[in-house]
């Protein structure tokens, strides 16, 4: 895409009341599930009606127009993908903002990415020794 999309889709446009309703709607399933997908195919549509030298089809849709609605259409959705970035971003670093390295570690643990420490699941109290228990 030539140029900054960022002349037209600024971020720093919006107030906070505004650009979170965005993210909002842009954190939502439904973004992702189905709109997203929606507006990319009508993209593909635009290009392979743009690739579609025909004089019937520049009758019904002028180059400049499919030039248009494409250019748009990429730049929203790099805008929206900028938006959930930049909420993704400033999520992690709230939440990391309070964590103490125990807190982190009861994350890790609950989430199943830390193994438990050879021993630890075992008693600490002198044991008499058992030969049956041994390798």
């Amino acid at each position: 895409m030539p140029g900054d999309f960022r002349e037209f889709f600024d971020v720093r446009k919006l107030d906070e009341q505004q650009r979170g309703s965005i993210e909002f709607v842009l954190n939502s399933p439904a973004y992702e599930d189905y709109f997203k997908p929606y507006i990319s195919d009508i993209l593909h549509t635009m290009n392979q009606h743009w690739k579609d030298r025909s004089q019937k089809r520049k009758d019904m849709y002028p180059d400049e127009f499919l030039a248009g609605g494409v250019t748009f259409g990429e730049g929203m959705l790099k805008f929206f993908e900028t938006i959930i970035h930049e909420t993704s971003m400033e999520r992690v670093h709230a939440a990391m903002e309070n964590m103490t390295n125990d807190m982190l570690y009861e994350v890790k643990r609950q989430r199943g990415l830390v193994k438990p420490i050879i021993g630890l699941d075992q008693r600490a109290e002198p044991q008499p020794y058992n030969q049956d228990e041994d390798f």
